[in-house]
């Protein structure tokens, strides 16, 4: 075997970044995703482009990157969260997949293919990706919208679903496989080792590395876990992926977790880079040049059942028109899991080399298509949900001048506290069924619905309001209830919640009066902490605190060039 020289590496290395960049770059211009810019570089380095990447070595360094994607998911939802959404990923996920295989599986018989090998395109089909759709969904910061938390509920039942469907491959093909009791026990013993490390190992673990106080030994005790967690998985039968998720799940519960996903960050962002530039490689221009109708046909088609599928699917679960349709276009692409299927299924030769070719190039194409359906969906799921009678359930409020609530959360519970305490009327619209129901039994002037939906917010009497409160995690729901209620009562004083105060400008522009941005308020809680550290007077703090809510968040710096002045002025 000859050997690779340092500097041949390098040059291979310096050639991917440099496409990469200039790729992004340009994509950026014209106001594409990053994720575009990675699959044309892996589409221009592969074995069927410029050929400067092994696609073997960038695959491994990529799976990397969905472990450690998943890893961060877990840690920022928790078990208690995941919980919450158990409806939607039993119901949600086997509905969405059943349907699928159900309307593929009776069209490729009628094509001509023997039933193992329709019900074979059926399952390839049913499976969305996991990675590109959680990556562009948190980038949006819309992981605590109401279509997020239903798309990740269906991926995360996906991943779940790819172990039985390993097993039924090889008795497609007529092969034994291994032993459903033997994978069934495995299963349990890895659900235990991860209860157990959840209760007692990991965090005893964490505590005694914290304690260090060593950022080098969390950093990597994090990264033991991670990978621990998701090798004994993937032993067990299960994906690397949903090992780490697992494993990310276990922290969030403890105090470390937000130290781990900073410890993580950097490494995460590198390889999910990597990754999408492993599917572009995996893209055979030359067969798609031979067959560009039926690959790109085929990749519409595919992605046109998926949206219509998963909406129904969704819409089985109780989710409103709107969030079952932004789902339903959200996870219309085939997934990474699919590529797994895909490569069983060509060496049980239940698929030959030309379909194994022709379905890699459409589930590129897919995926390469995956930000456009996203703005399509949030273009469309509106317009479509208008179309429908909304499903609300509640009594229809008649009082005036009262205050309209979005949301029943934390939030949205303060807001009712605080018209109760001043003797003022108000009504609820929250979208979680069992809220719903157990508020209404307290007595809550609460209804189910969405209020994104101008039937809704007429219902709750939004034209005889006198303000809007928006508690919801939604940003896309958030501006259009907005955008409406302004239309419905010019006069209403909205007040509405954001994570990032980057869309404070834009929910004032479309009509609201006050925004609440979190990262600006936990930064002023952060400002009085400090302030009462170091002994600010109760007289000083009132207009300290003043001052920096009126300066906002750029101005926080000036001081430290001040500052600086009288650093050096007291050092003459």
């Amino acid at each position: 075997m000859a050997e690779v020289s340092p500097e041949f590496l390098i040059g291979k290395i310096i050639a991917l970044l440099g496409l990469s960049i200039l790729l992004i770059y340009f994509g950026l211009k014209l106001k594409m995703p990053a994720i575009i810019g990675f699959l044309a570089t892996g589409i221009l380095v592969g074995p069927n482009g410029l050929h400067l990447a092994n696609h073997a070595q960038v695959e491994v360094l990529s799976e990397l990157g969905v472990i450690l994607l998943l890893f961060t998911i877990g840690l920022e939802f928790s078990i208690q969260s995941l919980l919450k959404i158990k409806r939607l990923v039993l119901q949600g996920g086997s509905l969405q997949m059943l349907l699928c295989v159900a309307f593929v599986t009776p069209v490729a018989l009628i094509i001509g293919y023997p039933f193992n090998k329709a019900l074979l395109w059926g399952l390839l089909f049913s499976l969305s990706s996991t990675a590109m759709v959680l990556k562009l969904i948190q980038e949006r910061g819309e992981m605590d919208s109401s279509h997020g938390r239903g798309s990740f509920a269906v991926l995360i039942f996906q991943d779940l679903a790819v172990v039985p469907l390993v097993l039924i491959l090889p008795l497609l093909a007529g092969v034994k496989g291994d032993p459903i009791q033997t994978v069934l026990i495995k299963l349990l013993a890895i659900s235990v080792a991860v209860a157990i490390l959840a209760m007692w190992v990991v965090p005893m673990l964490m505590r005694k590395v914290a304690q260090t106080k060593s950022n080098e030994l969390f950093m990597f005790t994090v990264a033991l876990v991670c990978l621990g967690t998701a090798f004994m998985t993937a032993h067990a039968g299960l994906s690397l992926a949903l090992g780490a998720f697992m494993a990310g799940l276990v922290i969030a519960g403890s105090p470390y977790a937000y130290q781990a996903i900073g410890s993580v960050m950097p490494m995460r962002d590198i390889f999910t880079s990597l990754f999408f530039v492993s599917i572009g490689m995996r893209m055979d221009l030359s067969s798609l040049i031979e067959h560009p109708v039926l690959t790109i046909g085929l990749a519409i088609a595919v992605m046109l059942v998926n949206v219509v599928t998963t909406t129904l699917a969704m819409k089985f679960t109780h989710l409103t028109n709107r969030v079952a349709v932004m789902i339903g276009f959200s996870l219309c692409q085939v997934g990474e899991f699919s590529f797994v299927l895909s490569k069983s299924g060509g060496d049980l030769k239940l698929l030959n080399a030309s379909e194994l070719t022709v379905f890699l190039n459409m589930a590129v194409i897919t995926m390469a298509m995956t930000p456009l359906a996203l703005a399509m969906g949030r273009y469309i799921s509106p317009k479509l949900a208008d179309l429908a009678k909304p499903e609300i359930e509640g009594p229809k409020f008649t009082c005036t001048d009262h205050a309209v609530v979005v949301g029943f959360g934390v939030a949205g519970q303060a807001v009712a506290r605080a018209c109760r305490l001043l003797n003022r009327s108000y009504s609820v619209i929250d979208m979680n069924p069992g809220s719903v129901q157990s508020f209404s039994k307290l007595g809550e002037p609460i209804i189910y619905g969405d209020a994104a939906n101008e039937h809704v917010l007429e219902h709750v009497g939004i034209h005889q309001a006198a303000m809007l409160v928006i508690s919801i995690p939604d940003p896309l729901a958030t501006k259009r209830i907005i955008s409406m209620a302004k239309t419905l009562n010019p006069g209403i004083h909205i007040v509405a919640r954001t994570r990032f105060l980057l869309t404070k400008d834009i929910l004032t522009k479309l009509g609201a009066d006050s925004v609440v941005a979190e990262e600006f308020e936990a930064a002023i809680r952060v400002f009085e902490t400090v302030m009462t550290f170091f002994k600010a007077s109760p007289e000083q703090l009132p207009g300290f605190l003043k001052q920096a809510r009126d300066a906002g968040p750029i101005d926080f710096r000036e001081p430290t060039g001040t500052h600086q002045e009288s650093n050096t002025t007291s050092a003459h």
